[in-house]
């Protein structure tokens, strides 16, 4: 799969899960809802007077989306997450956006080979630069650290 599609295979995925905090559905069904409706559609650049079309890769989106109902169905986020803050706001406090681009790095970590592991974490904060600050960046940046070392002991 070529970069920039599973780049923005990825982008697709923050969308999907910063939208599940507002829906009431069960996950698979929205997986399936997200794909209809945000496939192909075109959007308007923040860039350009242009239009974008959102195109992402299906299976991988597919795949991301099972691999983080298991991560939710196994973990509880904030337990695994405010042992690993340093301050005083934790994870339930934390806005969405950055909810959900920790959500998607801890829950493709879990399928990624170890070798592979920093290329997605990148990945993961070149996405974010448009999303959130580069304090906030540094602060998930510094928690995916601690929960990658503290996987590598068990």
């Amino acid at each position: 799969m070529q970069n920039q599609v599973k780049t923005n295979t990825r982008l697709a995925f923050i969308q999907f899960i910063f939208s599940t905090f507002f829906s009431k559905k069960e996950l698979i069904d929205e997986t399936k809802d997200f794909q209809n409706y945000f496939y192909k559609l075109s959007i308007p650049s923040t860039k350009s007077n242009k239009e974008t079309v959102m195109n992402f890769n299906k299976n991988y989106f597919n795949k991301l989306s099972m691999i983080y109902l298991e991560f939710l169905k196994k973990n509880d986020a904030e337990k695994i997450i405010n042992p690993l803050i340093n301050f005083d706001r934790k994870f339930k406090n934390w806005s969405i956006i950055n909810k959900s681009i920790i959500l998607a790095i801890f829950s493709e970590i879990e399928l990624t080979k170890r070798d592979k592991i920093k290329i997605l974490i990148n990945d993961y904060f070149d996405i974010s630069k448009s999303l959130i600050s580069k304090k906030e960046i540094g602060m998930i940046n510094a928690i995916t650290d601690k929960y990658i070392n503290e996987k590598e002991k068990n």
